[in-house]
Formats: C-alpha cells, sequence, structure tokens
C-alpha cells in the first residue's frame, strides 16, 4: 500500500469514534459466576472464580502473543507512515497514540493496563478493545508511563508487554487523563522503593513503571510472592477446584475487596494468569500490610453481583461492544464480541475507586509479623 493511502487510512480511523450511549444500568444475570476460597499471601488474597457458562476462546490472539511471533506490531505512528522533510503530518510519533497492525489469522484482544515498552516512551493501553484480523494500521489511544523520555533506538515495542497495578490501570480506564497516569505511576514507584529500600536507587535513575519489575530488589519479592501463590493456586486445582471452570480472580488487600478479572474461559484467564498475578503483587506490595479483617467468600461474591450505575455503551458495529458502568464506590468494564453468536462475553474487569487511599489512612492496630 502506497504511503499516501496509509496516511489516509489512519486520519481517518482517527477520525471515526465508536457508537456511545449512556443509560442507568441493571444487575445483569451474573449469578453464572461463582466466588471460593481465597489463596493468601501476607495482604493479598486471590478469590478463584469459576463459572457455569463455557465458550472457545481459540479464535482469539492476545497481546503478548502477536507480539512474540510478529504477527501484532505496535509502533510509533512516524514509524508506518513518512511525512515529507519540514511538513507536519498525521503520522508524527505522539505521545497519546501509537499504530497498531494485526497480521494474524486471529482476532487481537487488547486490555485496559497493558504496557508496551520501546519506542520514545512506554505507553498504557487506556482501554479494552477487539481488532480484527488482517485490518489496516489503526491508531490506538494509549498513555505515557514514562515521562522522563522521549528518544528511542527504535519506534517499535518489544515482544512483550507488562500488566500495570490496578491503581495505575483504573487512571488509564477510568480518569483517562494523562496526568493522573503520570501522578498514579510515581506514587506506584514511591510506594514501592519505600517497601523495598534496597531498590530506591534503580527505582531513582528511571522514569519507567516497567523498571519496577525490571529491579533485581523487587523483582525477587515479586517472584516469591508470585512463586507462593501460584503454587497455592495450583493445589487448590488439584483438589477443590479440581475440573471447574475457573475463568478469573477476586482480589482482596489487607481484608478489602477492590478489583476483579473475569474472562470468557479458563483457557483465556490462564493466557493472561502470569502477568496479572504479578499486577496483583506489586499493588500489594506498594501498600503498608496492617492487622486487618479477613475477606471472606461472600465478600467477593457480593463485589461481582453489584453492578449498578450509569451505563455507558460504547461500540464498533459488527467487533465489539465495551459496556462501562459508573458508579460512586465504583466501576466496571465488560468487553463483548458482536461478531460471534450470542455475542460472549470475553473480559469483565471490576475496581473500586480510590482504594488505595483508603487503605493507607486506615488506623493500624499492629503490624503484622
Amino acid at each position: 500500500m502506497h504511503r499516501a493511502v496509509l496516511v489516509l487510512v489512519l486520519i481517518a480511523a482517527a477520525a471515526l469514534t465508536p457508537l456511545a450511549m449512556t443509560r442507568i444500568a441493571t444487575a445483569p444475570d451474573s449469578y453464572r459466576w461463582q466466588a471460593h476460597e481465597p489463596v493468601v499471601y501476607s495482604n493479598l488474597a486471590l478469590f478463584p472464580v469459576t463459572s457455569s457458562v463455557g465458550h472457545n476462546s481459540s479464535g482469539y490472539i492476545t497481546l503478548d502473543e502477536g507480539l512474540e511471533t510478529g504477527e501484532v506490531q505496535v509502533s510509533e505512528l512516524g514509524a508506518l507512515v513518512r511525512c515529507r522533510p519540514h511538513t507536519r503530518c498525521a503520522g508524527q510519533a505522539q505521545v497519546n497514540t501509537l499504530a497498531l497492525v494485526n497480521h494474524s489469522r486471529k482476532t487481537l484482544i487488547l486490555l485496559a493496563g497493558e504496557i508496551v515498552t520501546g519506542g520514545k516512551q512506554d505507553r498504557v493501553i487506556s482501554k479494552d478493545r477487539l481488532v480484527l484480523p488482517g485490518s489496516e494500521p489503526l491508531p490506538l489511544d494509549v498513555f505515557c508511563v514514562e515521562p522522563g523520555r522521549w528518544s528511542g533506538a527504535t519506534a517499535k515495542f518489544e515482544g512483550k508487554s507488562f500488566m500495570a497495578a490496578p491503581s495505575v490501570r483504573e487512571k488509564a480506564a477510568v480518569a483517562k487523563n494523562q496526568q493522573e497516569v503520570w501522578d498514579a505511576t510515581g506514587q506506584m514507584r514511591s510506594r514501592v522503593a519505600a517497601a523495598a529500600p534496597a531498590a530506591e536507587s534503580e527505582l531513582r535513575g528511571s522514569s519507567s513503571y516497567a523498571q519496577l519489575e525490571r529491579s533485581e530488589a523487587v523483582k525477587g519479592r515479586i517472584d516469591a510472592a508470585t512463586g507462593a501463590l501460584q503454587s497455592d493456586y495450583e493445589k487448590a486445582l488439584r483438589g477443590a477446584l479440581r475440573g471447574k471452570n475457573i475463568v478469573g480472580v477476586v482480589v482482596a488487600i489487607n481484608g478489602e475487596v477492590v478489583w476483579a478479572d473475569l474472562f470468557s474461559d479458563a483457557a483465556l484467564f490462564e493466557r493472561y494468569w502470569p502477568k496479572l498475578l504479578r499486577s496483583y503483587v506489586v499493588e500489594a506490595m506498594s501498600v503498608p500490610e496492617f492487622e486487618h479483617a479477613r475477606a471472606g467468600r461472600g465478600d467477593a461474591q457480593r463485589f461481582l453481583l453489584e453492578q449498578t450505575g450509569r451505563e455507558i455503551i460504547e461500540s464498533e458495529p459488527g467487533q465489539y461492544r465495551l459496556r462501562q458502568v459508573e458508579h460512586p464506590r465504583y466501576s466496571l468494564f465488560e468487553l463483548a464480541s458482536l461478531y460471534e453468536k450470542g455475542e460472549p462475553t470475553l473480559h469483565f474487569n471490576k475496581l473500586r475507586k480510590q482504594y488505595v487511599g483508603l487503605l493507607e489512612n486506615i488506623r493500624p492496630l499492629r503490624r503484622q509479623r
């Protein structure tokens, strides 16, 4: 395709706004989900969730899978379109827009909170969406999570993404404000450095969120926590959860239920599980650990079932529907495929708003030993 055509494709795609509508939401039939006894490590509790509904997600590709094989390419805009010297055009690199191409034969799933590293700055994806196979280059809405850099040896992004911790994901998906994303990133780095003083010098040398997981001191603590949680999770799979369709988890920190990630089927959940688990661990590390009441299955179940509020529906006809529900205490997002029969929900995410401030302001009774 000629460069001029590529420019027109990106300009036209950027001008198209998905259809959206707002209404008051009522609780849908969520009783297909059942929370189970948690896997616990320190101040983090993960409640496995099973579903009575099955689905086949083999027709989808994740961002990590596509980047690893090269079938999905994420680049600065200027890497896909070139402008004449000394002129301005839509193809120049932009902080809040990347270019994405899906060359695979499968539909690509993108999740809010996935971080791509490289290019001129690391970026976090701002919303859940689907990208059909063989699609033209399209603009991808993102936020910067590396404010100290605007350079790079290559305009392309690495073959592996991270998942931002929940408090950073919240700012990208709900606030949709670059300054709030930067603030959340800086606060996360500061809180992790306070929890792991040995990593402070490493973290101070870079503004990248990804450095949280690359720092040797922090990485060791993350590896220890994820290893312990994974071991207990696998024991549960061999015991009480044997043969059950586990599609996601509800997350509690210091006894407060604050987050949920659920998927259409166990296979899709397992593809995201490793980086989701690490993101939950980073979040828990950043919050001071206090003696607290333990959240129970009933708390996790109620968190899943409460879904009333102001509903915003965004859709790309024939591709996907993103349902957002806004309540003073929480936000939720539900990504559904519109080209599959039955319009299955591929990803459900719910978060408790401003929970970090709530947890940090709890009066400590006694530090846990």
